[in-house]
């Protein structure tokens, strides 16, 4: 089990949420197994309580979860790993979505898998219509404090994991647990335009992706470069961010780190094979941790403004974007999210301290139309 903490309970005194956030955090890994007998049993790595035996409580999936540790109600994050990754090898980034208040669930999709992802989609279905029966009853006794809001859910997902979550809002398999919020980072649809990988989730047409709820896109500016001549670029222009947000419907919202590369949302240090594969494919930038806490804050603000209506640390990083630990071109935007007031003894807001007042009468200039 990992552990991790923030200094403070109050979240009118951390350092803004592209810092750890006022919650301790902590994670637990689910595994499915299969007996001798054949089987199925739940193993949970540094959970500490008794192994469940009904297979109704089993996930349909491996999962890694970071919890909050203060009692209370959570919004819930289904997070989808990049192709051929570990769900650890985001820990990090997980446990900093948990500072801030959120239920994180990260399932391990596969250990190696084609270039169709609609078996994939499937089962992040799966793993979505089981939550609200299973998801309790699988925790280990320790994480019991903290209560899954299942009325206020969100899906994010990594490069292929990106694509894996817009096919799943755009209805391509059903869900029983609605979704409220979509983040794609640095997404990924294929080789290029006109290659794309099954199936296909952009059609190349501004707005056309009509999801139906608020979408963010954190895109890396050196994801479309190569590394070197034996790889190729990890996420290609006119398959990537780019062309999700191009495609997405209102309200959208669009940040690119223009120094980062396409792995630098993973943990700073990724084992096995696998993990050293993820230092060499792509185009990095000088190191993960900026990039992961922004890419961490960004969604935390974001969410907090889709799910809980608390608009004041997007307005903030949306107004203020030199303050993101990383060099960001300029964010853009399709349409707005809602504003509504908040009753709050914080001064200041969490991502920059800067007054409240100061961002009253504050617009984001909306995105032309454009080519992606």
């Amino acid at each position: 089990m990992m552990m991790r903490s923030s200094t403070d309970d109050s979240s009118c005194a951390h350092g803004g949420v592209y810092e750890d956030g006022p919650y301790k955090a902590h994670t637990v890994s689910l595994e499915q197994q299969r007996s001798r007998c054949g089987s199925k049993h739940n193993h949970r790595v540094g959970g500490g309580a008794a192994a469940a035996t009904n297979e109704t409580d089993l996930p349909p999936k491996p999962l890694l979860i970071a919890v909050p540790k203060a009692k209370g109600k959570y919004p819930v994050v289904q997070f989808q790993h990049g192709f051929t990754l570990q769900n650890h090898f985001y820990s990090q980034l997980l446990l900093h979505l948990a500072s801030h208040g959120f239920i994180v669930v990260a399932p391990q999709m596969y250990t190696i898998s084609g270039s169709d992802a609609t078996t994939e989609i499937e089962e992040a279905v799966a793993i979505l219509n089981w939550m609200p029966s299973g998801l309790e009853m699988a925790l280990p006794s320790s994480f019991l404090n903290a209560k899954p809001d299942f009325s206020k859910v969100a899906l994010v997902g990594h490069s292929r994991g990106g694509k894996v979550v817009f096919g799943l809002a755009l209805g391509l398999r059903n869900s029983i647990l609605q979704y409220s919020a979509v983040v794609g980072l640095d997404p990924v649809d294929g080789n290029a335009k006109g290659i794309q990988t099954q199936p296909p989730i952009l059609r190349f047409s501004q707005h056309s992706l009509n999801l139906g709820v608020p979408t963010l896109i954190v895109g890396s500016g050196l994801g479309s470069l190569k590394r070197n001549y034996l790889f190729p670029p990890c996420a290609p222009e006119g398959v990537s961010h780019q062309a999700f947000f191009f495609d997405s419907s209102a309200p959208a919202f669009h940040f690119v780190a223009k120094e980062y590369g396409h792995m630098d949302f993973l943990d700073d240090d990724c084992k096995g094979a696998q993990g050293k594969l993820s230092y060499c494919v792509c185009k990095n930038g000088p190191s993960r941790s900026p990039m992961r806490r922004f890419a961490g804050g960004i969604i935390a603000a974001f969410l907090q403004a889709a799910l809980l209506n608390n608009t004041a640390s997007f307005d903030a990083a949306l107004a203020h974007p030199d303050l993101a630990p990383v060099l960001l071109e300029p964010p853009e935007s399709y349409g707005k999210l809602p504003q509504k007031s908040q009753s709050s003894s914080c001064t200041s807001d969490l991502v920059t301290g800067i007054p409240l007042n100061s961002l009253v009468g504050y617009n984001l200039q909306e995105t032309d139309t454009q080519t992606p």
